[in-house]
């Protein structure tokens, strides 16, 4: 198998953008407090990130590893933590798959709430950006995944931490990093949140959310 070249990141602020609900709702929330404690040793039990022997503290994190989704470089079984360089490449990306959920659910027009995430990610990651993508056919293919999959399992499986590559909806605000491993997420948090509006053909970030404070 050829191997992609290393390439090291230190990004203090990649962004991630993930389905939500705003205002969030805590799982726990209305339980009395002196079950909170006895429910968190049931759920160290149960839980397979823990399990697993991850470390990361943050859930926003670790959602990925332990809920794992296909995607352009990461299966059903192989779960990776996708961040942009930039916002705009993020909303580019999101607002493309969203859309392809939409259209496949035949949704009818409806607004929904995005988390967007900073995240702090420093490691060393295959690098398919540019011209370097052209050794790896198909792998940047707009609409099918199957190569960059299948190079994704090939790099996991010999201990990559990920791979770097340009980002199809907005290739002018790339990079992106699919990391395959929660080490190299050194630091997740909420940023904002987005609303988006699904007109039944296209999905539209329409404004950000926040909550009212009276001054």
């Amino acid at each position: 198998m050829v191997t992609p070249e290393l390439a090291a990141i230190r990004w203090a602020k990649a962004i991630r953008i993930v389905a939500t609900r705003f205002p969030a709702v805590d799982l726990w929330e209305g339980l009395p407090k002196d079950l909170w404690d006895r429910l968190g040793q049931i759920e160290d039990l149960t839980n397979p990130r823990l399990r697993k022997g991850a470390t990361a503290a943050s859930s926003f994190i670790q959602w990925p590893f332990s809920n794992p989704r296909a995607g352009r470089f990461s299966t059903e079984s192989l779960g990776a933590f996708y961040a942009a360089r930039g916002e705009p490449a993020a909303i580019a990306e999101t607002v493309h798959y969203q859309a392809l959920r939409c259209r496949e659910d035949r949704l009818e027009p409806h607004e929904f709430d995005m988390r967007v995430l900073a995240a702090r990610i420093e490691g060393s990651f295959h690098d398919v950006r540019g011209a370097k993508a052209q050794a790896f056919a198909g792998i940047m293919d707009p609409d099918c995944h199957r190569a960059g999959r299948l190079l994704a399992e090939d790099l996991a499986r010999a201990g990559s931490a990920g791979v770097l590559f340009d980002s199809v909806r907005d290739p002018a605000h790339g990079p992106c990093v699919a990391a395959f491993t929660p080490a190299v997420v050194l630091a997740c948090a909420h940023l904002r949140y987005l609303t988006c509006r699904w007109t039944g053909q296209q999905v539209r970030v329409v404004f950000e959310k926040r909550p009212y404070l009276p001054a």
